[in-house]
């Protein structure tokens, strides 16, 4: 799959996640230290109203309501839409927090924290968190690529440090070790 079909994917996986979701999940503790599954869903929504937002250089298009599941889905539609404009993955962009890059980074990014959060999210579940080798093989791929300076490593930035991986880790969890989560975290 090329990156523009990875990060749709990866977001149609993150649909049928959230269709899961029962009223008591949402206060459960996520591997994102301090925050709930509701936390984290916000944040997966958010971050779809920034996306878009940044790959058209232009105010938001969506805003995310009480109903999270309904707002990461308005706002994925939009971003989708976004990104497969002609031309786009080669015309600048803005990433949310980091400035301008070319929109296939725009598309990265998406795409990681997508498969980044689809673990996460299923680890606070309890539910077996392993992502398809395909998604983890090319989000660890782009993420290796991540600086490890303070505004993308460590307290208050995007990604914990990296934690050490066994030697016979799975691509799941050296992609979660390398973003600074441990891959056997249990709630």
């Amino acid at each position: 799959m090329d990156l523009l079909d990875l990060d749709r994917a990866a977001v149609d996986r993150n649909l049928e996640l959230l269709a899961t979701l029962e009223p008591g999940h949402y206060d459960l503790p996520t591997p994102c230290a301090g925050w709930t599954v509701r936390d984290l869903v916000r944040h997966l929504a958010d971050m779809a109203v920034a996306f878009d937002a940044g790959a058209r250089l232009a105010a938001p298009r969506a805003t995310v309501t009480a109903d999270l599941r309904a707002s990461y889905a308005a706002a994925n539609e939009l971003v989708t839409e976004a990104f497969h404009a002609e031309g786009f993955l080669d015309r600048e962009a803005e990433l949310p927090g980091f400035g301008a890059y070319p929109g296939r980074s725009l598309v990265a990014a998406h795409f990681v924290d997508n498969v980044v959060h689809s673990w996460d999210l299923n680890r606070a579940l309890g539910r077996d968190a392993e992502v398809p080798a395909e998604f983890a093989l090319a989000a660890h791929e782009i993420a290796a690529r991540y600086p490890d300076t303070p505004a993308v490593r460590g307290p208050g930035a995007a990604f914990a440090p990296e934690v050490a991986a066994r030697a016979d880790a799975t691509p799941t969890d050296r992609l979660v070790a390398l973003l600074g989560r441990t891959p056997d975290w249990r709630p």
